[in-house]
């Protein structure tokens, strides 16, 4: 097994919620279990967005996504 890395490279994905409405979901790149305790971080988007508008946001924020943190208070 790997070890565990607060660096692990993230990636922006798009999922749907039961009722389909797209949110934005921070996965791990490699597919590996998350280093953040298995933690699945998501952003809620406007109702009425788009899949297309998701995919775009996504597409811009890992243009320019250099890492997802965790803190805890």
């Amino acid at each position: 097994m790997a070890a565990v890395s607060p660096h692990q490279q993230h990636r922006c994905l798009v999922k749907r919620q039961g009722d389909g409405q797209p949110y934005l979901a921070f996965a791990p790149a490699s597919g590996a279990p998350s280093s953040y305790s298995n933690s699945l971080f998501t952003l809620d988007l406007q109702a009425g967005t788009t899949h297309d508008q998701a995919e775009t946001l996504a597409a811009q924020v890992n243009a320019v996504l250099r890492g997802v943190s965790s803190t805890v208070f």
